[in-house]
């Protein structure tokens, strides 16, 4: 009966009735906890219905089940493309692309990519791309003889699509070139010989070097993208005694950080550094595991106690309290799940997250 369920959901996809497939699928979770097709079609079908917040939740667990799956990559691709993300859908495409040269719906989309007003469009948040040309076909037929043709299509085409490919490498180089808006951030003479000022009520007290040094190592991490460990540094220039024209420029530094991913964030603090020291790691991103309580509100009113640590039930780190904006984010209930999310302050002063995405996992300890 389940597998039958599946079979329904992909006659209904096929057939362009998106809506049907997530009212069809989504109360039977508890059936395929491990179903790499159910998350997929439900995240697609979410995608296609313009649900974001399902779609990324859902896709990425079909990715977590099987990180080869082609059409998974795609999908979450367009979701990249939906949400601005050009850069990274671009490194999509071309890792499909490796592996299966002249793949229609890769090629066709980088080809895409290099019409300046549809890139424009992606930049722009992405609101005004039309997702079905960059998206795998919703299809009934079988997957294994699907990869059947998908790959002797590739053979034929493996040839043509060379060029292709090489222009789109040309394209993702100049996309993940150093960060042109980074580099032109310089401390001045008269701020290299006075990076310091009066301590006041400063809360890291830095040397004359160690400003500087800070400075110069944030832009460094930026150029690596790697935006949290960047954050640590230029938060701990802003509440230090660097002078108010460092401290400015470090303001600015912040505003190039990109929006965090599950699958490119780095430098993920710890949750006893989080609580050593939160003001130092504000608006740095998570990946944490753990599970749901004291759940209140609805909406995007909603806010949980967030028991990190806690995914097994044998270990917590600590409780903090998790604010979720987004309607389409879930809050599982009886099962663990992967949070990711802002560090920001309370009124309190403690440290609290705010939820990007959820990974929901399943449950091993009952």
């Amino acid at each position: 009966m389940a597998r039958s369920a599946l079979d329904e959901a992909r006659r209904l996809a096929s057939a362009g009735k998106h809506a049907a497939v997530i009212t069809l699928l989504e109360p039977k979770l508890p059936l395929f906890r491990d179903s790499h097709s159910y998350y997929y079609l439900l995240g697609s079908a979410c995608l296609r219905s313009g649900d974001l917040g399902g779609a990324n939740s859902y896709l990425r667990r079909a990715e977590q089940l099987e990180p080869a799956d082609i059409d998974t990559r795609l999908c979450v691709a367009a979701l990249q493309l939906r949400r601005g993300e050009a850069e990274k859908a671009i490194a999509t495409y071309l890792s499909i692309l490796e592996e299966k040269p002249g793949h229609r719906v890769a090629t066709r989309a980088l080809s895409r990519l290099r019409d300046s007003e549809i890139l424009e469009r992606v930049v722009d948040a992405g609101r005004s791309v039309e997702l079905e040309p960059f998206l795998p076909a919703s299809r009934a037929i079988p997957p294994s003889l699907l990869w059947s043709i998908v790959a002797l299509l590739a053979i034929g085409a493996a040839v043509l699509a060379w060029p292709l490919a090489v222009s789109a490498w040309t394209s993702l180089s100049k996309a993940s070139a150093p960060r042109g808006e980074v580099a032109a951030i310089n401390l001045t003479t008269a701020e290299l010989k006075a990076p310091v000022g009066s301590v006041g009520s400063a809360r890291y007290i830095l040397t004359e070097k160690e400003a500087v040094a800070a400075f110069e190592r944030a832009k460094a991490l930026l150029q690596e993208y790697r935006d949290n460990a960047a954050r640590v540094e230029l938060n701990r220039i802003v509440d230090s005694n660097a002078s108010v024209t460092l401290k400015e420029k470090a303001r600015t530094l912040l505003g190039f950080a990109l929006p965090p991913d599950w699958r490119t964030l780095k430098d993920i603090p710890s949750f006893a550094a989080l609580r050593a020291d939160p003001l130092l790691y504000r608006e740095c991103a998570v990946i944490w595991e753990g599970r749901a309580a004291n759940i209140s509100g609805s909406g995007a009113a909603r806010e949980f106690d967030f028991l990190a640590g806690y995914g097994d039930r044998t270990r917590l780190d600590g409780i903090l309290r998790v604010s979720v904006a987004d309607p389409s984010i879930p809050v599982p209930v009886d099962n663990p799940f992967e949070l990711l999310a802002f560090v920001e302050g309370g009124d309190d002063g403690l440290p609290r997250l705010r939820a990007i995405a959820v990974h929901e996992l399943r449950d091993t300890k009952h």
